[in-house]
């Protein structure tokens, strides 16, 4: 009798979980191609989308499923203690009750301070919303997130969906790759000299409100929601049961923060309007796209020697690829500190931020980037996995097969190696050179194991300890079985709804 009540039921929530979904696509898919047909319009009418309950339940199930719904917040309540007490039903309802009468007020976020990698002493500040600050943030999110996603130029990665660091990596590969040969058919000539390493100090905690809610109302017309967000920045943080106002930054930890900081932060890569997505139209009759016609903008200046500069941004890290001399990479770098990145309040980080030759090679993202000659073609750009990191990674194994954890099992040995292994094999198997790293790492770990084993059986003999490796039930992540290959940025994942298949919905 139960499995015949409780099937309907299952086949019921999966229904309305679907029909939630194919709701929120075709709101999302409206709003992004009419943000896409209206470059300088507002969109008014959203609070109601944002209310409505097939948003609100998406946004439910967003959190809910997400791998934080056991932290609390400053209430104490979880996802589960939300579930087994009041409801599901009932809690959006009485949510979507405070939304729409206007009583909903958030509450400041629980701070965590949390250690910064490679970095001992440093921490980063964390906020941890309530549960139901986060199911409003999330339903506000997939209601704006469409309008500025079709705005957003090309040259953004950072927390976009679909968009990753190693795009980004390969936009700049790309663009630095030499396209004239010479006499001889090698290229010799690069065609981007310099670059800017940028990187903004404190960027989240120092984001003015009034100028990003500015770049907000640009998009958002709709009171009620601004009304919200602009809650949502003053909300504050309780750290030590002490309450901390935050009259400046975006609320980090917060699910709607990254939108929030990206809208910011597309500043940077405007400054650089003419070489990147070209808006204004300098003839009448021009009927190539922004993209386009800044590709050929940046082709005439370099033959009229003028200089060219290429952003490529992922979320508050940047670099500006300058195609001149020494001197205007100079001139441009204090440019961008004092012009338009004072406007949000933002400053670059002086020990981060270096001028270097794209042939000695810079860092971003965690990766080496350089031009190599080669004497077959020229120059050609790598992405390299930096020796710091492959130094890094051994140090880390080595702390685990120490002497202090011969107590432990293999088996637990194992589980707290193989997941360094997979992630970080999988994050740089799209360098040039990879494979050799890889395997280096991977003889490196089974000595190290090895080693282990002979001190956690200091009796035993080589045959006995290759006995008791085989035997044992977890099995060693080998990095070297990992396809290292070019990163396609073809694989990078298109949202939904900016997949367009007609005219605007009506």
């Amino acid at each position: 009798m139960s499995d015949r009540v409780s099937k309907p039921e299952e086949q019921s929530v999966d229904s309305d979980y679907q029909a939630d979904r194919v709701w929120l696509l075709s709101v999302q898919r409206k709003l992004y191609q009419w943000s896409l047909g209206n470059p300088e319009g507002q969109y008014r009418d959203l609070w109601n989308w944002v209310t409505d309950l097939h948003n609100l339940r998406y946004a439910w199930r967003t959190v809910a499923t997400n791998k934080g719904k056991r932290t609390p917040g400053i209430d104490g309540k979880t996802v589960r203690s939300i579930q087994q007490g009041l409801g599901e039903a009932k809690f959006l309802a009485g949510l979507r009750q405070e939304l729409r009468s206007g009583s909903y007020t958030p509450s400041p976020s629980r701070r965590k301070l949390i250690p910064k990698p490679g970095k001992p002493g440093e921490f980063r500040p964390l906020g941890i919303p309530t549960v139901k600050d986060r199911v409003v943030q999330c339903a506000i999110k997939q209601i704006m997130e469409p309008l500025f996603e079709a705005r957003f130029w090309h040259v953004s990665y950072g927390f976009r969906p679909g968009r990753g660091c190693h795009g980004a990596l390969e936009h700049i590969r790309m663009a630095l790759r030499p396209r004239v040969k010479a006499v001889d058919g090698k290229r010799h000539m690069v065609p981007y000299q310099w670059v800017i390493e940028g990187d903004i100090k404190g960027c989240f905690d120092n984001i003015d409100h009034h100028h990003l809610m500015d770049r907000v109302r640009k998009r958002v017309g709709d009171r009620k929601l601004n009304h919200a967000i602009v809650q949502f920045l003053k909300a504050g943080v309780l750290s030590e049961e002490q309450f901390l106002r935050t009259e400046s930054g975006t609320p980090q930890g917060g699910i709607i923060s990254p939108l929030l900081a990206n809208i910011a932060l597309s500043v940077i890569e405007e400054r650089y309007e003419r070489w990147v997505n070209h808006q204004q139209k300098l003839r009448a009759h021009r009927a190539c796209d922004g993209i386009t016609a800044a590709m050929r903008i940046r082709m005439s200046d370099r033959k009229a020697s003028r200089p060219v500069f290429f952003p490529i941004r992922y979320a508050d890290d940047f670099i500006v690829l300058i195609s001149g001399t020494f001197e205007e990479a100079c001139k441009e770098k204090q440019a961008c500190i004092n012009n338009r990145h004072a406007v949000m309040r933002l400053t670059l980080s002086p020990e981060k931020t270096h001028i270097t030759s794209v042939k000695d090679g810079f860092n971003f993202l965690g990766h080496r980037i350089r031009m190599r000659w080669d004497d077959r073609y020229g120059f050609t750009p790598r992405i390299e996995i930096p020796k710091v990191k492959a130094i890094d990674v051994r140090y880390r194994i080595k702390q685990i097969t120490s002497r202090r954890n011969v107590l432990l099992s293999p088996s637990a040995i194992l589980h707290m190696i193989n997941p360094i292994l997979r992630g970080w094999g999988n994050f740089y198997r799209f360098c040039t050179g990879a494979k050799s790293v890889l395997c280096s790492i991977d003889w490196y770990v089974r000595d190290r194991l090895w080693r282990w084993m002979q001190k956690k059986h200091p009796k035993a003999g080589a045959r006995e300890l290759a006995r008791l490796c085989i035997l044992r039930k977890t099995h060693l992540f080998h990095m070297g079985q990992l396809r290292v290959q070019r990163f396609q940025r073809g694989w990078m994942h298109t949202p939904d709804y900016a997949i367009i298949t007609g005219e605007p919905e009506a």
